[in-house]
């Protein structure tokens, strides 16, 4: 099952649009589709603890209904009120080769950002803030050494 717009339904009136369980199916569908390591046994506690936040938000972005894991796996990301989002592919070699280009840690995210999404960089440059948080917790989550 994929949160396509068919399955985001109102629940209870309340700011969410994904049941949890759902949401978190999700987050496990992406990881594997992105070929994401699930495994934690061997992370030390204060990185299952940064993991864990990361997961807790993504599962919260689908929960809203502004991440939409896609048939093929991939994230798109839609800014509320937005007509269109950002589809996030795959992480590659040149995905780090442009976060790499830069000095600035945010320049480089968002260099990854616009390669993973195929748009050019000054998009992200537009976004809200909280918007552009949480397309770069799709970042982290595709350039984890996991």
């Amino acid at each position: 099952m994929s949160t396509t717009a068919a399955n985001v339904v109102d629940l209870k009136g309340g700011k969410y649009k994904v049941a949890k369980e759902v949401a978190e199916a999700e987050f496990v569908r992406l990881c594997e589709a992105n070929r994401i390591d699930l495994d934690t046994s061997d992370m030390t506690e204060d990185v299952q603890k940064e993991w864990d936040s990361l997961k807790d938000d993504i599962v919260r972005d689908i929960r809203l209904g502004t991440l939409i894991v896609g048939e093929d796996g991939k994230p798109t990301y839609t800014p509320p009120g937005a007509s269109s989002g950002f589809t996030f592919n795959a992480a590659t070699g040149a995905t780090f080769i442009a976060a790499r280009a830069k000095q600035n840690d945010i320049e480089s995210t968002v260099l990854a950002l616009a390669d993973m999404a195929r748009v050019d960089r000054g998009t992200f440059s537009k976004l809200h803030a909280r918007d552009f948080r949480a397309c770069t917790r799709i970042a982290r989550l595709f350039l984890a050494d996991r």
